[in-house]
């Protein structure tokens, strides 16, 4: 007996949950948020069930997602509750040293330009090919490409200080570095 379009939905939501979710996260950097980004794009795809083929629902399912987490980062900002769980380990201070690491990553990862964000969630936590990212983001390749160079280059520079040992500068409150031609200073 075939399965009816809601069953295939709901087996589709089921093992999709958690990769949905963890997209959703890395995208708008807080499990709050992300949950409800998750929720929003599953209420859409019920409500328009029988349009799509449920067979193969993966991709269908991740650009809901994306849609869905880029639209809320579009909307006015509010303040958000850092996640903090960076999982156990077995000494304290290492879990510190990973807690402070981890956040440090997702301020930097926050602070990219959402298109930036976008992109590098799903190359680098998801695997996805130029062309598979190009059609959820509704862009050329060239443009995934550029936004991924970007978005790494960004990610380093806002990463660098605290990689190199100068953790106690806070990256929230950088200070401004002057850009530099050559080995003339620019602007001193």
């Amino acid at each position: 007996m075939a399965e009816t379009t809601e069953e295939l939905f709901e087996r589709a939501v089921r093992q999709h949950m958690r990769r949905l979710m963890a997209i959703a996260r890395a995208i708008v950097g807080n499990r709050a948020s992300a949950e409800d980004v998750v929720q929003q794009a599953v209420m859409n795809l019920y409500q328009h069930r029988e349009r799509y083929d449920w067979r193969q629902p993966g991709g269908l399912m991740r650009r809901s997602v994306v849609n869905e987490a880029l639209r809320l980062l579009r909307q006015p900002r509010m303040t958000m509750v850092a996640d903090d769980h960076p999982g156990r380990s077995d000494s304290p201070g290492r879990s510190m040293m990973d807690a402070e690491l981890i956040g440090r990553v997702r301020q930097a990862i926050d602070a990219l330009p959402e298109h930036f964000r976008a992109a590098l969630v799903l190359c680098e936590y998801e695997s996805m090919s130029y062309d598979q990212i190009a059609e959820v983001l509704d862009a050329t390749i060239p443009q995934v490409k550029t936004w991924l160079h970007r978005g790494r280059r960004q990610l380093a520079l806002k990463l660098k200080g605290f990689m190199d040992g100068d953790a106690a500068t806070p990256s929230s409150s950088p200070q401004p570095q002057p850009q530099r031609r050559g080995d003339r200073t620019v602007g001193s």
